[in-house]
Formats: C-alpha cells, structure tokens, sequence
C-alpha cells in the first residue's frame, strides 16, 4: 500500500504541476488545445487498460515469477499495440484541425505507444508485488520531465507542440527502463493471443473505462465548441486545481476494494457502512480542499498557479467543489458494486453516469456559459451518485447478502473474526482452457471488434466535428475587409435573432454607459476611468487599452474589450467604430440580452487589421442591451516605440429602440 501511495503521488503530482506549468506559461488558449490532448491521451489510456492491464492485475497478482513474466510480455505488447493504433488515428484528426490543436495532436500522435507502454509496466510491478519498482519508473519520468521542459522554455521554443512532445518523450524513455526492470521484452504478436483469452474480462473493462473518457473527451470538445477554447483553458484550470483530491481518489482506490472484498467476506451486511465510511472521507476531504482554494487563490494562490487566467478561473471553484464531492459519493458505491463483483450493475452506474456528465455539461455550457458547463457537471455527478448507492442496495439484494426489507445500514458493526479462505491463484493455461469450454470464442470477437470499432469511430467523428466547425469559423473570419484611415467600408457580418420586425428606417442609438471588459485581466478593466470617452461623441478623446510588447497582447491574454450598455434592449443594424490612425486591430462586435461575464456573446460582425473609421453593417440586425467591442489583435501604439495599443475615439450605433 505504501509504495502503492507513493506511486500514485508520483505519477499524479507530476500530471499536477505539468498542467499548473503549462497554463501559467502559455495562457488559455494553448493550454485549451494541450487540454483536448490530455483527455484523448486519457481515453487511449483507459482502452489500454481495459485490455491489458485489467486482466493482468485480476488474474496474474501474485503468481510464481515464470507466469508473470510470460503474462507480462504479452499484456505489455497488448498496451503498446493499442498505442500505435490509437497513435495513427489522432495523427489523422490532427491533419484536420486549426494550427493550435493540430500540433497539440501531432505531438501526442507521435508519442503515444510509448506512453501507453509504460503505463503497463507500472501495473505490471503491482501485480508482482513490487511496487518499488513502478515507483522507479515513474521517477524516471519525472527526473527526465523536469529538466527537458526547462530546456525547452530556455530555448525559446515555448509552444503547445513543444510542451506535449517533451511530456510524452520522456515518458517514452521510462517506457524504455521497463524491459530492463522486469526482465521482459513485449510482445506485439501476443495481443490478439491475450485480448481473444480474457476476452470475458477485456471487453467489459474496456467499456467501463473508456465511457468516462470517451465523456471527458466530448465534454471538452463540446465546451470549445460552444464557448472557444479560452473558455475551456479556464475550466481545466478550475480542473487542475483539484488535482491533489484526484491524487486522493486514485490513491485510495487501490486498497479500497481489496479491503472492501475483505469486509464482504467477514460480514456482507457490513459492506454498505464500509463504502460509507469511503464516502464519508473522500467528501470530507473534497470539501476542506475546495474551502482552502476559495481563500487561498484569491490572495495569491490563484496568480502564482495559474498566471492571469485565475480571474477567469476562480467563479468556476465553488461549483467544482460540488462535482469533486459528488465523486467522493459515488466512490463508495463504486467501490462496493466492484467488491460485489456486480459488472453489469458497475457497467450500467458508469454508462448512465457519463451520458448525464455530457449533457449537463453542454447544457450548462448552452445556459450560463463556462460556469454553467461545471455547474450541470456537478449536478449530473449528484444524481450519478445517488443512483449508485440504489444500485449499490439491489446488488446486495440479489446477492443474498441483504434480504428485502431489512436495513441497508447496520444499527452497531458486529464483525465476524472468522474468515474464508482466498482462493489461490489459477495458472493461466487452467483459466484458457475453462473459458474456452465453457463459451465459444467467436461471439466475444465480434462484439470486440464492434466495440473496437464504434469507439474509433465516436473518437475521429469527434475530431471532424471539431475539424469542421473550425473550418467554418476560418472561412467566416475570411471574409473581414480591411479597414484604414480611408473611408469607412463595410464588413460582413454574421446572423443574429430579431425579435419582431424592425419599424421604418434606422436610427440613432446611443449608449448610456461604456466600462472596461477584462476577464482575464486584475479584475479593475484596462483604464476603466476613460470607457465614457469612446461615447462622449468628441473624436479627440479616446479610451485606450494597456500597452503591450506584441500585438497579441504579449501572450498574456486572449483579448480585451469595450462593453456599451444602451439602457434597455434595443435592435442594431449598424455599428461604427473610429479607431487610431494606424491599422492592425482585429475586433469583433456581440449583442447580447445580458452584460456578459465569464464568457462572450457570438460575434454578429468582425474587423481585420483595421484602423481609423470602421463601419459595420450587419446582415440580420441583432437585438440586445449590452454591445461588446472585443479586441483580439492589437494595433501599433506609433510608429516608432515598438509597442501595441488600442484606442477607441468614438463607437457610434443605428437600429431600433
């Protein structure tokens, strides 16, 4: 349990302190594409598991050293062929994606077999008992991790592609250690040889793992559809902050269902009181965590870990909070249904679980933006949970270990000292034979190989989803005009609903009031005193943005903007902007029914590498209060300092009231 824990620390604390790393050094929107990398590393993981290595702890734990070792060469091959499987279909997804993402998946594509490799070797020291050594090898990792990312900051080459392909070589070179530590070479010919004799135990474990990842991935993919991938920067981030409680969960799960099979075996009617003794504690535990993150990022925290982004972070806490106890609830119920051996109960408890996280997620995300993608998040976790604390009962129940009617929770523990032998391990020739008489091998190959390939196919529909909405948002940003001193042109503009038809001809619409919109900023606006110049209706005063080093804000953020609040909602046809002298902004104009937040509006019109008087007409006038003016390319400040700044002269807007 010892090297177990520490292992465990190992491997998840580094994950921890890469994605801190990441987020702090390359802001929202790589660390959003690094994000969709991780969670379809993650979903790779999980089917490497389910085939390889499940098997191999459920059956080969504590066998004589020739057994592991001829387990071990075939399991590890397993592991490593699925990485090269799963390696080419995201090197395929990523030829189809935006420049950011692609090369996010480039990276990963190329180092995914050894990644997957040497998580094998870690289960496989488990199953020996040697847990010395997967803690080794995960050091090694982490030893050859630190230094490479530091090299490649030194380096100036600090960019999503870098960071993911450093993460994944150096876990490829302690994929490299493994057959030296074990003394066995994987085995590729020996997949189908291991996957066709566990396929009783693979296909299953496959299923149940893959569902929650499969559900992570979408819901990623679905967050940076809806909302973009600043946006979904900010909700792994509120993620990453729970890291130590992920650390938590997975530490404690690998002595929790031994013990609790244990408790099954002394007093099965004292099982459910053991889960809630796990509930109990992994909740606790998420909620002083979540208290700790609430007083602390605001007072430092937050800017230390996550670099400017923590504003946009931390109104995400509270309901990530909710979500992370919510899994300590389910946890328990988890943990007996596996003790039990209850898989189809296990089986149904993940899959309803995993749709209820997507759809509360995109819901949420639809409704109330990032906040609101967590927020159904975690109540989709709630209700996961509750449901499997019943399923949990009638398990018990149809196991005779809880007949109807009588308590779920014993009154007072009484616990048996009398004990039922373990059964010793079954040779692994022995366990072939048994399957093979007992049920034909070609139904589970088939339903295999469906599942093979339904879960490829879920993964690379996915990736042109994405592919395709990307596509059109770069041929919708193709079509700015260019916009200089000269006189205004027009721009096309994107479509908006109307409520009602519009009355007569266009009018005059002036805003009430002008602020700073800065989500990513210190939360005071980027000289929030001067927002009333840009609608004073005098061309000689301006508002201003900071100055920075770079057009794009210095790596800094993804954008600042200009939020008009006209006062009540009205309908608008026209936005004019007068801009300085020199062009190079690039802005888009929203109309929303509320002030926007965490998150933006849709765009309704856009501008390129504009400057002076910029004049957008839209093509299906939109009806809002508030008007957002979001700048995401800054101009020249002058022509000589080097330095990049925005300045609005005057905003002016015709429509209906």
């Amino acid at each position: 349990m010892g090297w177990g824990l520490a292992d465990q620390v190992m491997s998840s604390l580094s994950n921890f302190a890469v994605s801190i790393y990441v987020v702090h050094e390359l802001g929202a929107v790589q660390f959003g594409a690094f994000s969709l990398a991780y969670v379809t590393y993650g979903f790779a993981l999980n089917a490497s598991r389910g085939l390889a290595t499940d098997p191999l702890i459920v059956r080969f734990s504590g066998t004589d050293l020739p057994t592991w070792r001829r387990a071990v060469s075939e399991c590890t091959g397993t592991a490593a062929l699925v990485g090269l499987v799963a390696g080419v279909c995201v090197l395929a997804v990523a030829s189809l994606l935006s420049a950011t993402v692609a090369a996010a998946f480039l990276a990963l594509g190329l180092t995914l077999p050894g990644l997957l490799l040497q998580d094998s070797w870690r289960y496989s020291f488990f199953a020996l008992g040697r847990g010395s050594q997967a803690f080794i090898n995960d050091t090694i990792w982490v030893a050859t991790l630190v230094p490479a990312l530091l090299t490649v900051r030194a380096t100036g080459h600090a960019d999503v592609f870098w960071y993911v392909f450093v993460w994944g070589i150096t876990g490829n070179i302690a994929a490299a250690v493994g057959p030296w530590q074990a003394r066995v070479v994987p085995r590729l010919t020996g997949a189908w040889r291991w996957v066709s004799q566990h396929r009783d135990l693979g296909p299953r474990y496959l299923l149940e793992g893959t569902s929650q990842s499969v559900s992570t991935q979408i819901r990623a993919y679905s967050i940076g559809l809806v909302l973009g991938l600043a946006a979904l920067g900010s909700v792994q981030a509120a993620a990453a902050l729970l890291g130590p409680m992920w650390i938590l969960f997975l530490g404690t799960g690998l002595v929790a269902i031994p013990e609790a099979a244990r408790v099954l075996r002394r007093s099965p009617r004292h099982l459910p009181l053991f889960c809630l003794v796990i509930t109990s504690g992994l909740s606790a535990a998420g909620l002083a965590w979540g208290l700790f993150l609430l007083v602390a990022v605001p007072r430092g925290l937050g800017h230390w870990l996550l670099g400017p982004i923590w504003h946009s972070t931390y109104p995400l806490i509270l309901p990530a909070i909710l979500g992370v106890t919510g899994q300590g609830v389910s946890a328990g119920a988890g943990t007996g249904l596996h003790a039990l051996g209850a898989a189809k109960r296990s089986l149904r408890l993940t899959v309803l679980g995993s749709v209820l996280f997507v759809i509360g997620s995109l819901a949420g995300a639809v409704a109330g933006g990032a906040a609101g993608a967590v927020w159904g998040s975690a109540i989709a976790v709630w209700i996961s949970a509750v449901y499997g604390w019943w399923q949990l009962r009638r398990a018990q129940q149809e196991a005779g270990h809880l007949p109807a009617g009588q308590r779920f929770l014993p009154i007072r523990p009484s616990w048996p000292r009398r004990t039922s032998p373990v059964p010793a391990a079954t040779p692994w020739p022995d366990l072939v034979a048994v399957r093979r008489g007992n049920r034909p091998a070609a139904a589970p190959r088939v339903r295999l190989a469906a599942g093979g390939v339904a879960l490829l196919a879920a993964m690379t529909a996915a990736g042109w989803t994405l592919a395709h909405h990307l596509g059109e948002t770069r041929a919708a940003d193709g079509t700015h005009v260019q916009a200089t001193g000269a006189p205004a042109r027009d721009n096309a503009a994107g479509p908006a609903p109307v409520i009602g038809p519009p009355r007569g001809p266009a009018q005059a619409l002036k805003p009430v009031r002008a602020a700073s919109f800065d989500p990513y900023g210190d939360g005071l606006g980027e000289n929030n005193q001067l927002a009333y110049l840009a609608i004073d209706g005098n061309p000689a005063t301006a508002w201003h943005t900071d100055w920075y080093s770079s057009a794009s804000f210095g790596g800094l953020k993804p954008g600042t903007g200009l939020l008009l609040d006209m006062g009540r909602t009205v309908t608008i046809s026209t936005v004019r902007v007068l801009l300085g002298p020199l062009p190079g902004a690039d802005f888009q104009v929203s109309v929303g029914a509320v002030a926007p937040s965490l998150t933006r509006p849709p765009a309704v019109a856009r501008a390129s590498d504009a400057g002076g008087q910029v004049s957008l007409h839209l093509t299906s006038p939109a009806r809002g209060r508030y008007v957002l003016i979001w700048f995401t390319q800054l101009p020249p400040a002058d022509a000589s300092s080097g330095t990049f700044q925005a300045s609005v002269y005057n905003v002016t807007l015709e429509g209906w009231a």
